[in-house]
C-alpha cells in the first residue's frame, strides 16, 4: 500500500437471501398419494397372479366321461347277467323222464312181478357172506394173544438178568428211561420211526410201550453176551426152543420162543449206547405177547 493513503474500514457483507418457503399443501398431497400408489401396485400384482378362469369346462368333460363309463358298465353287467340263467341246466336233468315214459312195455310182460322177489333173496346171501371173515379175524388173535402170566414174566427176567456168579445186570429201576435216553447214541438219537416201533411215547422222564409189549428190562451188559449167553440160558431146551427171526424187527434182532411145541412169546433185543451194532455196552430186552411185525 502506498504511503499516505488512508485505511478504509471494511464494509459489512449482506447475508444471502433465504429460499422461499414451500406451501404446506403440497407436502400433504404427497403424504396422501404415497400409500395410494403402494395399494394400487399391490392390487395390480394380485390381479396378475390370480389364475385364469379356464378350468371350468374340465369338470364337465370328467362328468361326461364318468357318465359314459357308468353307461358302459351297466351294459356289461347286463350282458354278464344274461348268461347266468343260461348256464343253469335244469332241462337236461329233466331229460331222464322221457326214458321212464318208455317203461310202459314192461307191464305187458308178466315176468316183471317175478323179478321183485329175487332182490330180497340176494340180500340174505349178502348177509351170509360177512360172517365167514369174522371168525377168521377172531381166529388170528387167538394164537397171537398167548397171555404170559406176570409171575412167569418176573421169573423170565430174573433168569435173564443174572449171569455167571449171580451178577444182576438189571438197571431198569435206576437207569431207565433217563440214562438209556440221554447217553450218547441212546434212545434220544433214534429216529421217530424207530422209537415208534417200541414206544408210543418216551423221553428222559416217562415212557409208554406199544400195547403188545408185556414188559421190558434195561440191562447194563454187552448186547452180544445177552444174545449168545443170557437168552439161551433163560429158555433152556428141551422145554423151550429159541428161533431167531431172519429179518428181525425194525433193524433189531427178534427171537421167537416156543414152549413144548407151541408159540410162547417174542423177544426184541435193542442195543443202546456207543459201539458197533450188536456190541453196545447195554441193551434193552422187550417181551412181546405176539409177533410185533403183525401189528
Amino acid at each position: 500500500m502506498p504511503i499516505g493513503e488512508s485505511v478504509k474500514s471494511p464494509q459489512p457483507v449482506a447475508p444471502p437471501p433465504a429460499p422461499p418457503a414451500r406451501p404446506p399443501q403440497r407436502r400433504r398431497l404427497k403424504l396422501l398419494l404415497a400409500p395410494l400408489l403402494g395399494l394400487s401396485l399391490v392390487l395390480h400384482g394380485l390381479l396378475l397372479l390370480a389364475p385364469a378362469p379356464s378350468s371350468r369346462p374340465a369338470p364337465q368333460t370328467e362328468t361326461e366321461d364318468t357318465a359314459e363309463d357308468e353307461f358302459v358298465d351297466l351294459l356289461s353287467i347286463g350282458t354278464l347277467s344274461r348268461p347266468e340263467p343260461e348256464t343253469v341246466s335244469p332241462p337236461p336233468e329233466a331229460a331222464p323222464p322221457p326214458p321212464a315214459a318208455t317203461a310202459p312195455p314192461p307191464p305187458s310182460q308178466p315176468i316183471a312181478p317175478t323179478r321183485s322177489p329175487n332182490p330180497p333173496a340176494a340180500a340174505p346171501i349178502a348177509t351170509d357172506t360177512p360172517p365167514p371173515p369174522e371168525p377168521a379175524f377172531t381166529a388170528e388173535p387167538e394164537p397171537a394173544t398167548a397171555a404170559v402170566p406176570d409171575e412167569e414174566v418176573v421169573e423170565i427176567f430174573t433168569r435173564l438178568s443174572r449171569g455167571s456168579g449171580e451178577s444182576d445186570f438189571d438197571s431198569t429201576a435206576t437207569s431207565f428211561p433217563a440214562i438209556a435216553y440221554l447217553i450218547p447214541q441212546g434212545i434220544a438219537a433214534w429216529s421217530p420211526q424207530d422209537q415208534a416201533c417200541f414206544f408210543t411215547q418216551i423221553d428222559d422222564a416217562t415212557y409208554s410201550t406199544q400195547p403188545s409189549v408185556v414188559s421190558l428190562r434195561y440191562l447194563t451188559r454187552n448186547v452180544q453176551l445177552i444174545e449168545e449167553q443170557d437168552i439161551p440160558r433163560t429158555f433152556p431146551p428141551p422145554q423151550y426152543q429159541v428161533n431167531r427171526v431172519a429179518d428181525g424187527y425194525c433193524n433189531r434182532p427178534l427171537f421167537q420162543v416156543v414152549r413144548e411145541g407151541q408159540p410162547y412169546l417174542f423177544i426184541s433185543l435193542v442195543g443202546i449206547g456207543v459201539g458197533a451194532s450188536g456190541q453196545q455196552a447195554s441193551g434193552l430186552v422187550l417181551i412181546w405177547a405176539d409177533d410185533p411185525r403183525a401189528g
